[in-house]
């Protein structure tokens, strides 16, 4: 099931142990925030945070002291985002962090000033001094004094932001969707300290591996202390033995210990350890291909041992990005494939912004394309919450089918103008749509927690088309920190050789999404123009969708109403995105 965190399992769970609708969005919250499958504005690593602004400003700093990367004008672009993220997330640190989260926005706007006054004069001591006074640890530590208030109850919007900060906060620490969701169905059954859940102590596990290409990999144990090999013969395995399948040819079993807060994570980590050593083995014997099979095995402190494979999604029907060659993007969605198949995070990162580059876009643009995810994410976000809310299937979603019917195999919506009609408050509705607007309310009760918070807070925005405006400028300047932190990890990956930087499996998530994202409005408007002939350049339109951005936050802070609203074809060719009629 996609959706695990809406499962009728888990929501069994929940009534089980009666938790409110509270306690229960804080827990889904956090499951979707993990899950995979979520959308860059739902997933972890596209969501707006304060802690997570301040750990990447502080590599930038200390790296720009040490390295001159990134230099010092892309430094400064860096702090500008980080302030937009953190300025926006201070309402939740009311809750905890405040006077931190205040600290760490004065010392960056005196290196900002700093950078200012001096430009390519400025004193790398600055940056180091700047980066020794920011603490992350001590916002990570409020984040997670967070969840007795969320637990025992915080309003809307406040709950969605705090929520939001936990999540990131967990997956920092290292955390499994999959894992987390498991650990949390045996806690509701015995509840005790749900922080101890959400951040478990991290400990050893011992991770097992089949390493193709090689019988033995000598000096293993110099180049990873601790690490155990062992040569594999597929004709002396047991016919029953888990790696039956995964020897082919020359194999080593390989065990390597790893520090982890569970199974899952361990496997992850254990996985991108072994990659960075083969790298040492691929340069000693270049005519040799190594790899390591999906396959894994995990031995806990315990000793229990869990086995498993590394994720693959299916589908049933693949589908092309468009029905034709659009030149232009060839290159753009080689590399976004490529960054999908690399293990090091650094490295992947480095890929997806190297699709984006492919496209045209280069640093100076990055304003250009923020505010175009900005505008997709909208189309994005009310797509996603029609899914969730028709997640079970009911008689009590007819009246919503009617109104907003699907088509295709994928259940596409055949109109989102038509799902946000039915989420605007309407002062004489017509009969179809009244049922349609109450069937919504009905299944977010009926469903409650997650659900139930998003629905309000979709109608609550759609009902001040300020409050919208603001959710824009929010996500444009979320997607530019995201962007810009994306170029810096791109040069510290290719110029400066790092591989390793703080959250940076984040920053690979997001880089692949934001990747995603941009090839499927540029695939949307080469379709719908192809059928006029033309050819859109992909810089243009980013220019043209910024422009576009600007004059719907300048519309909507004026209009008093999102009535008019379009958001069908948003992100398209077509100018249509304020062409609704009157109700």
């Amino acid at each position: 099931m996609r959706y695990q965190y809406l499962d009728a399992r888990l929501r069994q769970a929940f009534d089980d142990a009666g938790l409110d609708r509270g306690q229960r969005a804080l827990l889904q919250g956090v499951l979707r925030a993990l899950d995979p499958d979520a959308h860059l504005g739902e997933h972890v690593a596209g969501l707006n945070s304060a802690y997570l602004a301040v750990t990447r400003v502080q590599t930038a700093l200390e790296s720009h002291a040490t390295e001159d990367q990134p230099r010092w004008n892309l430094l400064r672009r860096i702090i500008a985002t980080s302030l937009a993220c953190m300025d926006a997330a201070k309402p939740a640190y009311a809750h905890g962090g405040g006077l931190e989260l205040a600290k760490a926005r004065r010392v960056l706007v005196k290196v900002d000033a700093a950078i200012a006054a001096d430009g390519q004069k400025f004193d790398p001591q600055v940056a180091a001094d700047a980066a020794a006074k920011l603490d992350p640890k001590k916002l990570r530590a409020a984040v997670q004094r967070w969840v007795t208030p969320l637990w025992n109850g915080v309003e809307l919007p406040l709950r969605a932001r705090m929520i939001a900060e936990v999540a990131v906060v967990v997956a920092v620490h290292g955390r499994d969707g999959r894992q987390l969701r498991t650990d949390l169905l045996r806690w509701l059954k015995k509840r005790g300290d749900l922080a101890e859940v959400l951040w478990p102590r991290r400990q050893k596990h011992v991770v097992a591996f089949v390493v193709r290409g090689a019988r033995v990999l000598r000096h293993l144990d110099g180049l990873l202390p601790g690490a155990r090999q062992e040569p594999l013969h597929r004709n002396r395995l047991p016919k029953d033995d888990f790696l039956k399948e995964a020897v082919s040819g020359s194999s080593v079993l390989v065990r390597v210990p790893v520090e982890a807060a569970d199974v899952h994570t361990a496997a992850l980590r254990g996985r991108r350890i072994l990659s960075e050593v083969l790298d040492q083995y691929a340069a000693g014997e270049r005519l040799t291909e190594l790899t390591i099979a999906p396959v894994w095995q995990v031995s806990e402190p315990g000793g229990r041992v869990t086995r498993g494979t590394e994720h693959r999604r299916t589908v049933g029907n693949a589908y092309p990005l468009t029905a034709y060659w659009p030149a232009e993007l060839r290159s753009a969605m080689r590399v976004a494939n490529l960054a999908r198949q690399v293990d090091a995070p650094m490295a992947s990162a480095g890929l997806a912004w190297s699709a984006l580059e492919a496209t045209g876009l280069d640093p100076g643009k990055i304003a250009w394309l923020a505010k175009a995810c900005a505008l997709q994410m909208l189309r994005q976000h009310l797509v996603s919450l029609h899914v969730v809310v028709t997640n079970h299937d009911t008689d009590l979603r007819k009246p919503l089918d009617a109104h907003v019917p699907t088509t295709g195999v994928k259940h596409h919506l055949k109109s989102v103008d038509a799902r946000l009609e039915a989420l605007v408050r309407h002062n004489r509705p017509d009969a179809q749509l009244d049922a349609a607007q109450k069937a919504i309310t009905a299944l977010a009760e009926s469903e409650g927690g997650l659900v139930q918070d998003l629905t309000e807070l979709w109608r609550a925005r759609l009902a001040d088309s300020k409050v919208l405006a603001g959710w824009l400028r929010e996500q444009e300047n979320t997607a530019a920190a995201l962007l810009e932190w994306l170029y810096v990890t791109r040069n510290l990956a290719f110029h400066a050789g790092r591989f390793a930087s703080p959250a940076d499996t984040l920053t690979a998530h997001a880089g692949q999404a934001v990747a995603d994202l941009t090839l499927e409005f540029l695939g949307n408007w080469r379709t719908v123009e192809r059928r006029s002939r033309q050819e859109t350049s992909a810089v243009e339109i980013y220019r043209r969708l910024a422009q576009r951005q600007d004059q719907l936050v300048a519309r909507l802070k004026r209009a008093g109403s999102v009535r008019r609203l379009s958001v069908e074809d948003i992100s398209g060719p077509d100018e249509k995105w304020w062409s609704r009629g009157r109700n």
